[in-house]
């Protein structure tokens, strides 16, 4: 496998543009290499699907194709950042359970911004050695993980799994998890209050402290960021409510980090 400089781990195809897009463009534009990894990325087998499911599917249009949809976005905006692509092998938290026996662990919003179910809990450790098959040797690429701002299940195996990857020796930076680490974000999946803003992530237990570090971009960088979260035409509305909220939201953010200046925010493990 290629070497790569810089490996960002998305438990879902749009996380890495979303919170990295401006990031990634100013590395791969430097010529330094980029490879995207997302996690949730596995076509479910079963026909039958929840009832939360199939709302999301209808929020995201009711494609045909639900996953190759999803998997065709990324493709088209990881190409706009200039960066690779890997899949694991994982199911999407809304498709996971026991659907032959009606029953699926994440059921509503609350679910799903919620506890990890204790049947997902082995996820992490198997995130970890899908990226250490990838990704041998540790003192190679920098792997990045969402902090887990907004506190999604899918987002918090994944940071279990990059803490795992730390305590190996791997080089590890968590980013803040956008659009949740928004505070003018205006909308919430958590029945009216975000419960884990950056704050709450910050203060959650875990194994170190983190040290912030501020990402300069460029409006160049920033445009192609915008541009590449344009790709993913299927959760513009469900997120934002339109492409232009979408680009007015993630300016007004870059700028709220870098105080004026256009920045994105990453946090180091001691």
């Amino acid at each position: 496998m290629q070497q790569y400089n810089h490996v960002y781990l998305a438990p879902h195809y749009d996380d890495i543009s979303l919170s990295c897009g401006g990031s990634i463009h100013r590395q791969t534009q430097a010529g330094e290499t980029v490879l995207g990894v997302t996690m949730c990325a596995a076509s479910p087998t079963s026909e039958t699907f929840s009832a939360f499911a199939e709302f999301m599917h209808q929020s995201w249009g009711n494609p045909d194709e639900v996953v190759a949809t999803r998997r065709a976005e990324d493709e088209a905006s990881l190409k706009i950042l200039g960066a690779d692509a890997q899949r694991l092998g994982l199911l999407d938290c809304i498709y996971r359970g026991d659907p032959a026996a009606g029953i699926w662990y994440y059921n509503n919003d609350v679910e799903l911004f919620g506890q990890i179910h204790p049947d997902d809990l082995p996820l992490a450790s198997e995130i970890a050695a899908g990226l250490v098959e990838l990704i041998p040797a540790k003192d190679g690429p920098t792997i990045y993980a969402p902090l887990t701002v907004g506190h999604h299940v899918d987002h918090q195996l994944a940071h279990l799994a990059a803490w795992q990857l730390h305590q190996q020796g791997y080089s590890i930076l968590f980013y803040e998890d956008y659009p949740y680490a928004d505070p003018n974000y205006p909308f919430t999946y958590h029945v009216g209050e975000n419960r884990y803003n950056l704050a709450a992530a910050l203060a959650a237990p875990r194994p170190g402290k983190l040290t912030p570090q501020l990402r300069p971009i460029s409006e160049e960088n920033l445009e192609a960021k915008i541009k590449s979260i344009r790709a993913y035409a299927s959760q513009l509305d469900i997120l934002f409510g339109g492409e232009a909220a979408m680009a007015k939201y993630v300016r007004q953010y870059a700028l709220y980090v870098g105080e004026g200046g256009l920045a994105e925010r990453v946090w180091l493990p001691a």
